[in-house]
């Protein structure tokens, strides 16, 4: 009988987004009696002696240093980096899209009525690069002309707490920022630090300062001073993607060194970002009746009944405030709320449509392919 080949998958068990990997690589995989998938934490550096020894026909792995892409790229076995940490040009890359990321923040606390941006994270990373570029582009096209601060936190062990220093000197960053503030951190575990030192220096999360974080590790976002927005990562579909290509490499077809992006699911909205940055009272009781019905056709008319004016003031006003129309307004809410919803399997696109306060599905079809430039079918479909 033949032995089942053995997989090694070197990850980052203690996070979120390493068990999210991990679960897609148990998904490809299920039910395949010739493959055993070996689980190891991802070490600083890889013994190449030790992997001899271990002898896998096939290696899925944080690589997070040129020297470990060497190492792993010597062996002689099929190898797919799931790190977005470096470029690994001798080595097959699936990670999510961090420029998508980086705009997908920005659109979110942009569309909470935050003028004011600021990025946190490394310069180590790539993956940090990448998502503050996003958010800098992102900011440019809706109009933001100011250049957006960063702040850069040294890398250090990603499942330990920043020395008292480092927040001391992210608390001084933060004193020197206006508010009301929209902060991107680069992952959860930095929007946990800009809690912590929003806490030190009294700043009020979110009226002071709206954090979002990256990844909805739920060990971290529900234990900070007020529970975190994060964007959702589909790592899921990265490990899955993950295992059928070192799967095809495996046997023996040709897999180019390259780049496939996943796109990150959706912003899992909680206190830190949920209120509208704006002070005019009449313009946040709009955006507030808005919000209430999202779920449900918004008519301006209501929205001006709500606010307690007519609707040619209240539309003087949103301009004067926002930039944009209450009608303007209302679908990027209900378009909001669709991606949302897009990542749930158990809803179908006419029940996601009427959630999202849209009159058909067919109505919401056709604004969506002109919103996005494509159906929402092809939207979910590369969410899978």
């Amino acid at each position: 009988m033949t032995p089942p080949r053995r997989i090694a998958a070197y990850l980052s068990l203690a996070t979120e987004h390493g068990r999210g990997v991990l679960r897609g690589i148990a998904r490809f995989f299920h039910q395949r009696p010739d493959i055993t998938v070996l689980k190891f934490n991802d070490p600083r550096a890889y013994d190449p002696a030790a992997l001899r020894r271990l002898r896998p026909d096939g290696i899925i792995a944080r690589v997070a240093t040129r020297r470990n892409e060497t190492v792993l790229a010597a062996l002689g076995v099929p190898v797919v980096n799931v790190s977005g940490q470096i470029a690994t040009p001798h080595l097959p890359l699936i990670n999510t899209d961090d420029l998508r990321v980086g705009e997908m923040a920005l659109r979110h606390l942009h569309g909470r009525g935050y003028r004011n941006f600021a990025y946190c994270g490394n310069t180590t990373h790539l993956g940090s690069m990448l998502r503050y570029r996003g958010f800098c582009a992102e900011a440019r096209r809706l109009g933001v002309s100011t250049p957006i601060p960063q702040h850069i936190l040294p890398q250090g062990d990603q499942n330990a707490p920043y020395p008292d220093a480092t927040r001391t000197r992210l608390a001084a960053w933060l004193q020197t920022l206006p508010r009301p503030m929209g902060i991107l951190g680069f992952t959860d575990r930095v929007a946990l630090e800009l809690d912590e030192a929003c806490a030190l220096i009294d700043r009020r999360v979110p009226e002071d300062v709206a954090i979002l974080g990256v990844g909805n590790d739920l060990a971290r976002v529900e234990f900070a001073h007020v529970a975190l927005s994060s964007i959702q990562l589909n790592t899921q579909q990265i490990g899955l993607l993950a295992a059928e290509t070192l799967q095809a490499m495996m046997d023996g077809r040709t897999v180019q060194p390259g780049e496939t992006l996943v796109s990150p699911q959706k912003i899992v909205t909680r206190l830190s970002t949920d209120r509208f940055a704006v002070d005019d009272e009449m313009v946040a009781l709009a955006l507030n009746h808005m919000r209430e019905h999202v779920g449900n056709t918004i008519y301006v008319e209501d929205v001006a009944r709500a606010a307690g004016v007519t609707r040619r003031v209240l539309e003087l006003r949103f301009r004067a405030v926002l930039g944009t129309s209450v009608y303007a307004e209302a679908q990027r809410l209900h378009f909001e709320r669709a991606l949302e919803l897009m990542p749930e399997p158990d809803l179908s696109l006419g029940e996601i449509s009427y959630a999202s306060g849209f009159e058909s599905p067919s109505v919401f079809a056709s604004a969506f392919r002109r919103r996005h430039g494509m159906t929402p079918t092809e939207y979910r479909r590369r969410l899978t």
